[in-house]
């Protein structure tokens, strides 16, 4: 089985939401929710870093680290933009990033990936992940 089957069978389809069309959903403040085609345009075009948090709605670890990163992202409104994809709608970004558990953070500066965290994370952790993105 190559890794694009593994991941279809590991994420699949949530429901017939994947669509062609850039949908941005904002959640909060500083929070969206993207799907694929939305990613480019959000993350890779982005004047800000970006903090991508990869989930499935079924992860208990995903549910937990909601509200933490939410309330980060609030906090660093203007500096950092955070982003949320459900990978049952986006499997092509967990195949592109070979993402394999969730929730998987994947941390951007000029449009490229600088580093990931894979499992859930305490509050400090993340924001130190924050502050190295911003240096």
């Amino acid at each position: 089985m190559g890794l694009g089957n593994f991941i279809s069978n590991l994420f699949g389809k949530e429901k017939a939401t994947a669509s062609n069309e850039p949908a941005v959903e904002e959640i909060s403040t500083n929070l969206y929710e993207i799907n694929t085609a939305a990613f480019e345009n959000e993350v890779v075009n982005s004047g800000l870093p970006v903090v991508v948090d990869c989930f499935t709605k079924t992860c208990p670890p995903c549910r937990k680290m909601a509200p933490i990163f939410e309330k980060v992202a609030a906090e660093y409104d203007g500096k950092i933009k955070f982003v949320k994809m459900n990978l049952k709608n986006s499997p092509e970004i967990a195949k592109q990033f070979k993402i394999i558990g969730v929730p998987t953070f994947l941390f951007f500066r000029s449009g490229d990936m600088v580093t990931n965290v894979v499992g859930f994370v305490e509050e400090d952790k993340l924001k130190e992940k924050l502050e190295s993105l911003l240096e």
